[in-house]
């Protein structure tokens, strides 16, 4: 009987962690450590780059009333690769942005990689792990953390190369879904309809590099270089204009009007 209630209590510590560690990193909690999953063999990160629209995915928080979400990879003269999610609120078009880096997770041909986040309240360093892919019509990806020895949560997206594939693209995704036993009752559409046109986003940045909004904020170097040149910057900003008193005439007063 006691051991029956103490099974109990551990199984209701075990969903609880399951479930806060769910709606902190916006997952599908579950029992026991991650799947044994194998990523793609081979993968072409290159030909890999590019927008890809999320059709369908598992519930998450931070996608709560979001529509039309994509993510760009765009491969930098650095040699990184930013990732740039986008995402518009439903209720009011406005477009949300948040943007990290790809980083290879162990050998570098496989479809395996982190990608460190940095527009959040705080970093947050992801996995993700790309079951299948053609590079030109779909993607499945799988994220999975494990929460000690006990439980683990689960992420899972359908992307597409078009914002509303055609049923033959979906139908091999969710091939791919049922070869590796995703469940698909968590799963979630995305709404890709009425979605905005905006123009081409701005150019992709490093977020763990020095914040450009704060770089601005700064005069450039090639104009301030030394303290002399600070201090006549600041002459010329207060500067009052002098007055040539010769120039100036005052006409005399006529003191029998005054009488």
């Amino acid at each position: 009987m006691v051991e029956d209630f103490k099974c109990k209590v551990l199984l209701f510590v075990v969903v609880a962690l399951c479930g806060f560690a769910g709606l902190v990193n916006s997952q599908i909690p579950g029992l026991g450590g991650c799947p044994d999953y194998v990523p793609i063999t081979k993968f072409d990160r290159n030909r890999f780059l590019g927008t890809w629209y999320e059709v369908e995915r598992y519930f998450t928080v931070s996608e709560v009333a979001a529509k039309c979400v994509s993510a760009t990879y765009e491969l930098m003269p650095d040699g990184k690769v930013y990732v740039r999610n986008a995402l518009v609120n439903r209720f009011n078009n406005v477009e949300r942005i948040i943007s990290g880096v790809m980083q290879p997770a162990g050998k570098s041909k496989i479809g395996q990689y982190d990608v460190l986040y940095q527009s959040f309240p705080y970093n947050y360093n992801a996995s993700f792990m790309v079951l299948d892919t053609d590079y030109d019509n779909f993607a499945v990806i799988y994220s999975c953390s494990t929460i000690g020895p006990v439980g683990h949560t689960v992420s899972a997206w359908v992307l597409a190369r078009e914002r509303l594939p055609p049923g033959p693209t979906l139908q091999r995704a969710y091939g791919v879904l049922d070869k590796y036993r995703i469940n698909r009752t968590f799963f979630v559409k995305t709404i890709q309809e009425d979605c905005v046109v905006r123009p081409p986003p701005q150019p992709a940045i490093d977020p763990t590099e020095p914040s450009v909004s704060r770089n601005r904020n700064h005069a450039p170097s090639d104009q301030i270089e030394t303290e002399e040149q600070l201090i006549q910057l600041r002459k010329d900003l207060f500067a009052v204009p002098s007055l040539n008193y010769q120039d100036i005439q005052i006409e005399p007063v006529d003191n029998d009007d005054n009488e």
